[in-house]
């Protein structure tokens, strides 16, 4: 019965151990949201519907204008992103995303209780394999997240405003990113 017993104490410290872990990762890198119940009021959302959404290779779309975002490197900057807002069982998700339809990227900014994490990612239609090996290094230097509420449900409509400065590479060849922009849209 003491090996019972002894087993259970070692599995419940690492059950603590792993919960400690998990939440200290949460509090510790995961930033807090702001939330600015006035955003939605800006002119700019009212100046967007008025305006078309820019194609990657140039060219307005015919869907109604729902962000501003913008990236600049030290050589090239970029507004033709899209914005995809998802409310997931354990997170709000949003997917900032630019791409030509067979490859693409963009940020992903994923909310648990009024914290947030910014991560990249990237598509293609071509993978290869092992492309998981190449995968580019990234740092997230400094970012904000501001939101017109505190909590979304499916179908509310969602105004925020979000900025981020990425370090990308490492050594002489590092480069960095910034973005920053206002959007607007319906919670999926």
């Amino acid at each position: 019965m003491s090996k019972i017993k002894k087993f259970g104490k070692y599995l419940l410290i690492a059950i603590i151990a792993s919960l400690l872990f998990v939440l200290g990762k949460y509090f510790f890198l995961w930033s807090p949201i702001e939330v600015d119940h006035n955003l939605n009021k800006k002119t700019l959302f009212k100046d967007f519907n008025h305006q078309k959404q820019q194609y990657i290779v140039g060219g307005d779309s015919e869907e109604i204008k729902t962000n501003n975002f913008k990236v600049k490197t030290d050589s090239f900057s970029s507004e033709s992103y899209i914005y995809s807002i998802q409310d997931n069982p354990l997170s709000l998700q949003i997917q900032i995303f630019t791409g030509d339809g067979y490859s693409g990227g963009g940020y992903n900014v994923e909310i648990i209780n009024n914290r947030y994490k910014v991560s990249l990612y990237h598509y293609t239609d071509n993978p290869k394999p092992f492309d998981f090996m190449n995968e580019e290094y990234y740092k997230i230097i400094d970012s904000k997240v501001i939101l017109n509420k505190d909590s979304y449900k499916k179908g509310d409509s969602i105004f925020g405003y979000t900025e981020f400065k990425i370090q990308k590479g490492y050594g002489p060849e590092k480069y960095f990113e910034q973005g920053e922009g206002y959007f607007k849209g319906i919670v999926n």
